[in-house]
């Protein structure tokens, strides 16, 4: 995978590193603004618990080992602070291709850490691929990642649905 600059020279997209990397996972998924994460990201209480070292080294050989996907770590300002990626395989409930982001670091919310990362992965697909069609998805109740994607340009694409865990979520597309 390459290297991403975004427009911000302090946030740049970087292939994915076990040793690096898994570590970090096991700290962002630790304690109550892990448990905060996740149910936003839309794990189930039973699948919303604390990451063990191998298994974040599994997750992170996973990004790099997956063809269906492109995935990136988020640095800022030399520190890995989240992860984007892009399914290239549609799933059950959304088309492909499809942006998802977490800003795993607390601190790193709240600074457009993550409006850079997906505006860098959105040029990419359009100028790489030549998709012209995006899709991603968010929980009704994740507010901040509703207002991300609006700000991005997606709009709506249906009504609202529930999965099998009950969760609410709502598809979103964007035309590049």
């Amino acid at each position: 995978m390459n290297t991403l600059q975004t427009a911000n020279n302090d946030i740049t997209l970087v292939p994915p590193d076990v040793e690096r990397d898994a570590p970090l996972g096991v700290q962002w998924l630790a304690g109550e603004a892990g448990r905060v994460t996740l149910k936003l990201m839309g794990n189930t209480d039973e699948q919303n618990k604390p990451s063990t070292l191998e298994e974040e080294k599994e997750r992170v050989r996973d990004f790099i080992e997956n063809t269906n996907q492109l995935n990136w770590m988020i640095q800022f300002k030399n520190s890995i602070v989240g992860s984007i990626w892009v399914d290239l395989v549609a799933s059950e409930h959304l088309p492909a291709p499809s942006i998802h982001l977490m800003i795993g670091d607390p601190n790193a919310r709240k600074h457009g850490i993550g409006t850079d990362a997906c505006i860098a992965v959105i040029k990419y697909l359009k100028n790489t691929e030549e998709y012209r069609t995006i899709y991603s998805r968010h929980l009704v109740i994740n507010i901040g990642s509703a207002k991300l994607l609006n700000i991005l340009g997606f709009e709506n694409n249906g009504s609202t649905y529930s999965d099998s865990d009950g969760l609410v979520w709502q598809n979103v597309e964007l035309h590049v």
